[in-house]
């Protein structure tokens, strides 16, 4: 298998989380990327937050349920997959918001996605990822 059957399936997680208000994220298809219960830990702030792919999917379900997250887009701007057999690691930098997807200068931050080859698939193991701040600047290499 090739690295390309990967980047659909860091097209399809992302585009999966993307939805304009009054729609929902493609939370179901977000489940099935990942093996077993996954793993994903956000780093962006003080302290790690853990989550499995189903946990994950029902944070999002009540934070547009109650009205929190009217809207999310998020896109890949640069990867970088390393393939070993079965195994696989990317280095994903992204763009995201919370509203008009369409403006300049979107925040930016960094996704470290794992993988495993399951039955001719590729799955998500896990994932952390931290956004950009200031004393954390995506390297010109990933965003030129």
């Amino acid at each position: 298998m090739n690295a390309r059957a990967i980047d659909y399936v860091t097209e399809d997680f992302y585009e999966s989380l993307s939805f304009q208000d009054g729609e929902m994220p493609d939370l179901e298809t977000v489940r099935t990327l990942f093996y077993g219960d996954g793993l994903l830990i956000n780093n962006s702030f003080g302290k790690p937050v853990k989550y499995t792919a189903e946990l994950f999917a029902q944070t999002l379900e009540t934070q547009v349920a109650d009205g929190t997250l009217l809207q999310f887009m998020q896109r890949e701007l640069y990867s970088k997959t390393e393939v070993f057999g079965k195994i696989a690691q990317r280095i994903s930098v992204y763009e995201y918001s919370l509203a008009d997807h369409e403006i300049e200068n979107l925040p930016k931050g960094i996704n470290y996605i794992q993988f495993i080859l399951v039955d001719d698939s590729w799955r998500i193991t896990s994932m952390a990822w931290s956004d950009e701040n200031e004393n954390y600047q995506i390297p010109k290499e990933f965003v030129s």
